[in-house]
């Protein structure tokens, strides 16, 4: 048993024929490398078919559980509960030669599974990436993804005119996952436009732990949601943060896991 996602690639009148197919298989092809992942917390990737030009099935592991926001339920979780959403996933994308960038980390693209004792990493933006095929679509400067969770850099506050996904901006969305599992809602659940958010962000940045959080918590989160993205830490560096290493975290694992390429 598996799940499969029916892409359709949105190819425009007007487009020029050589062109599209070109930018098609490139698309596919990146996609293909998706594939090769292999980690516990991330969903795997079994196959990519083409049955015609312009439409891609991908077929992934089919998964028994919940997301993570079900999980929540609009009820914060205790800090323990929030070590074991830690950043192992994303420590082995951004590892990878070259990163792989998830670009849109939320709490309902992480799946609790059934037996509570593993989460899975799901939803790679394909969707994203293959709406650059057609020359109309990759001539947009607006981002992609869940409002929520997206960095000022791709929300038109950073030195850049254009959209800059990066490892760092994933970083940011984990950490304005960790803000939903610590007060159970949604950062910035009012906010309704891009300029919203970076009028809100830019004043007062990103919104408080509520009341009760420890210190270490807090720290760990202000590290993930710096306003700068180069002072935001990286995976390899949260992992060794005190808040974590107060968790299951193990002396070692980060190289074990820095070394894992299968």
């Amino acid at each position: 048993m598996c799940a499969a996602k029916t892409l359709r690639l949105p190819v425009q009148l007007g487009d020029e024929l050589p062109s599209v197919s070109t930018e098609i298989q490139r698309s596919v092809e990146s996609e293909r490398n998706l594939c090769r992942l292999r980690h516990p917390n991330i969903v795997r990737f079994l196959h990519i078919a083409q049955p015609e030009p312009a439409i891609v099935v991908v077929f992934m592991e089919l998964l028994d559980g919940r997301s993570l926001e079900r999980f929540i339920d609009n009820k914060p979780l205790d800090e323990p509960k929030i070590r074991d959403f830690n950043l192992r996933a994303l420590l082995y994308l951004h590892s990878r030669q070259p990163p792989v960038i998830h670009r849109d980390i939320n709490c309902s693209n992480i799946i609790v599974c059934a037996d509570n004792t593993r989460i899975k990493l799901i939803d790679f933006g394909l969707a994203i990436k293959l709406e650059s095929v057609s020359h109309v679509s990759a001539s947009t400067q607006s981002p992609k993804g869940t409002l929520n969770f997206m960095a000022p850099e791709l929300l038109g506050a950073g030195e850049s005119d254009s959209v800059q996904y990066s490892r760092e901006s994933d970083i940011w969305a984990f950490g304005c996952s960790v803000f939903q599992m610590a007060s159970g809602v949604r950062p910035f659940a009012n906010v309704g436009s891009f300029i919203e958010m970076i009028q809100l962000i830019d004043k007062r940045g990103v919104p408080a732990l509520p009341d009760g959080r420890s210190a270490e918590l807090r720290d760990f989160y202000s590290r993930c949601t710096a306003k700068d993205c180069r002072k935001r830490r990286s995976a390899v560096e949260l992992l060794e943060h005190e808040f974590l290493r107060g968790g299951k975290l193990k002396k070692g694992l980060l190289s074990s896991l820095l070394g894992e390429r299968k």
